[in-house]
């Protein structure tokens, strides 16, 4: 198995499993420090603790109206599920990470749901966070339920503008020299002129290599030519060969001292 395969089947049910069982394990210190009291407690920072029983959904919404507690109980429930299917095959760390917060939040708020008072699916949450004292009061599943849609809504939202935001390098076209005219604009100044011989001077302007400076002083014979005249052999008796041995030596391009060179 590939490693981004085992990204779903490691990090969601880890991230999951942390929230339900930190939101279980503080809401059972939350009842037992707090349960005989009234009014907020002990304060961190700008947290401070106040129990309370919300019999409505995240946040104490929906409080009073049994029916559609039952109604989205149910309905997270089936969150849950497709929120696990999704996470075991999920290859992103972050979307994986999104989906084990939302799961393990469902997790922990469903399991009061299911086992406290008053009834089944109708059980009382224990939230018990309270940051300003006109704010809700809620527990580390919402906060993890909360977190998770957050980060799923960045996740989409990259995906969406990835190529607004990306390097786009390769939808853009291929620089030009300084000068040059855009495709099928070019006319006559794109063809490209021959370059002049070796003895013709180069017009004014011109950059084109001469023939002799490309091709370079001869050093000496060919490899596989005649030391006398400069040809390729060829066979003994065959024209090739006999034109070859009677063509005169010609005169080279002066060597060094002014002396022109035989090849």
């Amino acid at each position: 198995m590939k490693p981004q395969q085992r990204t779903g089947r490691v990090l969601f049910p880890l991230a999951a499993l942390a929230v339900a069982v930190a939101d279980q394990v503080s809401k059972a210190w939350a009842v037992a420090a707090l349960g005989g009291t009234a009014g907020p407690q002990d304060q961190f920072g700008p947290v401070r603790t106040l129990l309370v029983r919300n019999t409505g959904v995240a946040f104490g919404l929906a409080r009073g109206r049994p029916l559609l507690i039952v109604l989205i109980t149910l309905a997270g429930a089936l969150a849950t599920l497709a929120a696990v299917g999704a996470g075991l095959r999920v290859r992103s760390r972050a979307r994986a990470l999104a989906l084990g917060l939302i799961a393990g939040g469902a997790l922990g708020n469903g399991a009061d749901r299911a086992v406290r008072h008053p009834g089944p699916l109708r059980g009382a949450v224990i939230d018990w966070v309270m940051v300003s004292p006109r704010g809700p009061v809620f527990n580390l599943a919402d906060a993890a339920l909360a977190a998770g849609a957050c980060l799923i809504v960045l996740v989409l939202l990259r995906d969406v503008t990835l190529p607004l935001w990306g390097p786009r390098s390769r939808w853009r076209p291929a620089p030009r020299a300084a000068g040059a005219r855009p495709p099928g604009q070019e006319g006559d100044s794109a063809r490209v002129r021959p370059a002049p011989a070796a003895d013709q001077p180069a017009p004014a302007g011109d950059r084109s290599v001469p023939a002799a400076a490309r091709l370079g002083p001869r050093a000496g014979p060919r490899r596989g030519s005649d030391p006398r005249t400069g040809c390729a052999r060829g066979p003994r008796g065959s024209p090739r060969g006999r034109a070859a041995a009677r063509a005169p030596l010609r005169p080279g391009p002066p060597g060094p001292g002014g002396r022109p060179a035989r090849w």
